[in-house]
């Protein structure tokens, strides 16, 4: 039996996988995607319809992060079982610091398009929309902003304005109305067949309204926000859904914290302040009072968003931070485990 193409493609399968098989393997390999992870168990699609799969044994001992595989991962299954036996490598992956801890939580992988909503009924903010941008430019992935409950907007025009002059090359930002208007029509140059889609927000922005806008039917609950603006938790996992135009898309449950994994993200983010950041007298500029500090002398001649700048600086911070506490963490957890073999070591020998 040889890998179906057709029915892989419309599940985001492309030449980067199929690369990653052996050419001696290829008429045995079973790949699959992960469309939907719980505890102890991963949901997979092979291109007819999803089931339940189980993780090999040698992979839980070799690997002992519980994220290892992940929604949007493409697996290969044993021959005659619906066991997780290889996790092919990523081309993208979307993760965020989880809230009070260390450790990166995966959102997705194997995406090529994250859909940022936020909602513009008082729940718009635009530093926290500017997080989910570098969580894209860390995972090298295009964003599109939607601006949601437009209807309920004094002025949407100011909004996309303003985070228009936040956004990457290539990006873009749209106000809608996607409890009534359709979506399809005006996202279709984002929606190829095979493109992997995520959409990410804080609860009640109207992600679920999205993705049942864009799949033409009520796939995922929905609820309405509160009257302060704090939305409702409706979507409780991560899932994969495939849309009528070909292209798959992964609805998140609402996000509280966007916390960030490292600064790589930050300064592709703010291209034109890092770019700037190189020409300052010092090395270890922190821009802000340094002698010779060509980002402060931008902001001063008002070449660069004074707010553009401070949130630079904020983030900046905050992914070095989250880079040395998780490095720390690291080898802590090494040292813990040299201790415990060492005991482990002695203890045998005076059995002896």
């Amino acid at each position: 039996m040889s890998i179906d193409l057709s029915r892989l493609q419309p599940l985001g399968w492309s030449n980067f996988f199929t690369a990653q098989i052996p050419l001696e393997q290829f008429e045995s390999a079973r790949p699959a995607r992960v469309v939907r992870v719980e505890r102890g168990c991963w949901f997979v699609d092979s291109g007819l319809e999803a089931f339940p799969a189980t993780l090999a044994g040698r992979l839980h001992h070799i690997h002992t992060d519980p994220h290892y595989v992940t929604v949007g991962d493409w697996v290969l299954l044993a021959a005659h079982a619906p066991v997780i036996v290889e996790r092919l490598e990523r081309r993208s992956l979307i993760e965020r610091r989880e809230a009070g801890g260390i450790d990166a939580q995966p959102l997705a992988a194997n995406i090529d398009l994250m859909l940022v909503v936020s909602g513009l009924d008082g729940e718009f903010n635009l530093h926290r929309v500017e997080r989910y941008l570098v969580l894209a430019a860390e995972a090298g992935v295009l964003p599109l902003v939607l601006l949601t409950k437009a209807d309920l907007a004094d002025d949407p025009a100011r909004a996309v304005e303003q985070v228009r002059r936040r956004l990457p090359a290539g990006a873009e930002v749209l106000a809608v109305d996607a409890l009534r208007a359709p979506l399809a029509g005006r996202l279709s140059p984002w929606l190829e067949p095979g493109t992997s889609l995520v959409v990410v927000g804080s609860s009640g922005v109207g992600k679920s309204t999205v993705t049942n806008n864009l799949a033409g039917q009520p796939l995922q609950e929905t609820g309405a926000t509160r009257r302060d603006a704090k939305g409702r938790h409706t979507t409780t996992a991560r899932s994969l859904i495939r849309l009528p135009g070909g292209a798959c898309i992964i609805d998140v449950p609402g996000i509280r914290e966007v916390g960030l994994v490292a600064e790589g993200g930050v300064d592709r983010q703010f291209g034109a302040i890092a770019d700037l950041a190189r020409d300052c007298r010092f090395v270890d500029c922190t821009h802000q009072s340094e002698p010779g500090c060509a980002v402060r002398a931008a902001v001063d001649r008002g070449e660069v968003d004074p707010d553009a700048w401070a949130h630079y600086l904020k983030l900046l911070a905050e992914g070095r931070h989250n880079l040395a506490e998780h490095e720390r963490r690291r080898r802590d957890r090494v040292f813990g485990k040299l201790v415990k073999a060492t005991v482990a070591a002695k203890k045998q020998g005076h059995g002896r």
